[in-house]
């Protein structure tokens, strides 16, 4: 299953994740920094930062002279919206953190059932790896759950070369099992490799970490074993039909780790959205009040490297402005990415050729 397979196994060696990004266009690679990898707070400096880069090389072309639209009403009006705009977009924000926060205030009892529901499903995975303790890392705990569905599927692959001649694996009427068997077992490879390679190059608690699980496509495999299983009529041998379990239960535990960790990420990247706006909105709220009330555009005249400094100043002030909004959009960005690349529902596949895919939005 590692990625660093020779050739003398007959596999190809799986590329490495570096060499994967290293292979994407650089318009790629930004495009997945912005919506998927990057630091919510540079990507919102980022696009604060595209306003005047975009506005000032742009107002000499406009067919209005822009500078003689910056009166002293209308840019009380406009930063008065502004302001309203900011407050009401905090106020939204907190409101929405006091009931997340109040959903997890709950009573001893409930914590406790919960505490031992988490337990006892590290203790029953612990038997699925045959192992005297699970992984407490995310990462290596999803790690060793997809190397059990990979090993559950090659214990299929063998019970079905031992017993050839078994009613519930009989070629003339059901095709060839061991074929069919071959590719479960290369899908389930190819899962475990990407979900390896992925969770390889992640730092823990990482938006890595989410995406490896997201793309380790369990759906597929659970549609691929139901359709073995059903063309079968379940008259497969006892060891086959152990492994068949054995795999089952293994994605079925993947998928709801993965479920718990997404879970996890949106409960993070909501609190991390509401300190960030937080911190980033009282500033701009005192800024633009200051405007409003101190700043008579009539005063800013001159020019800088050709450039009216009036311009400058409304630009630069605008785009300050919006910084709570950008704040806001960066996060929602990734967190829409990642609702648009999980691959399935439960048992249930999305495309029509039956199989979750990978999803290329980024």
């Amino acid at each position: 299953m590692s990625s660093e397979s020779g050739s003398g196994d007959g596999r190809v060696p799986q590329p490495s994740e570096e060499g994967v990004r290293a292979r994407r266009p650089l318009p790629a690679r930004i495009r997945r920094w912005v919506l998927l990898t990057g630091n919510r707070r540079l990507v919102a400096a980022g696009l604060v930062g595209v306003v005047p880069l975009v506005v000032i090389p742009l107002s000499p072309y406009s067919a209005v002279e822009v500078t003689g639209l910056f009166t002293r009403s209308n840019t009380a009006r406009l930063f008065d919206t502004l302001l309203s705009g900011v407050i009401l977009l905090v106020s939204i924000v907190v409101s929405v953190a006091s009931l997340v926060v109040s959903q997890e205030l709950s009573p001893v009892g409930q914590q406790r059932d919960r505490i031992e529901r988490a337990t006892e499903f590290r203790r029953e995975t612990e038997e699925l790896l045959d192992a005297s303790m699970a992984p407490a890392q995310i990462g290596d705990f999803l790690r060793a759950v997809a190397g059990a569905v990979l090993s559950a599927a090659q214990d299929l692959q063998s019970a079905v070369e031992d017993n050839p001649g078994h009613p519930g694996l009989d070629e003339a009427t059901d095709g060839d099992p061991t074929g069919e068997v071959a590719r479960l077992v290369e899908l389930a490879d190819a899962e475990a490799e990407r979900a390896t390679r992925g969770l390889d190059g992640s730092e823990p608690g990482s938006i890595g970490v989410l995406l490896a699980t997201l793309e380790y496509d369990y759906a597929a495999q659970l549609h691929a074993l139901r359709g073995f299983r059903a063309r079968r009529e379940e008259e497969l041998p006892a060891a086959a039909e152990d492994a068949v379990d054995g795999m089952v239960e293994a994605l079925q535990r993947f998928a709801a780790a993965r479920e718990f960790v997404k879970s996890l990420y949106f409960e993070r990247e909501f609190a991390r959205l509401s300190r960030d706006l937080l911190v980033v909105s009282i500033p701009v709220i005192v800024g633009i009040s200051y405007v409003i009330l101190a700043v008579d555009v009539a005063d800013i005249t001159g020019r800088t490297l050709g450039v009216s400094n009036l311009l400058v100043f409304m630009t630069v002030g605008y785009a300050a402005a919006l910084a709570p909004f950008m704040t806001l959009t960066s996060y929602v960005l990734r967190a829409a990415t990642v609702a648009l690349r999980t691959l399935s529902a439960g048992p249930f596949v999305l495309d029509a050729d039956g199989s979750a895919g990978h999803a290329n939005e980024e």
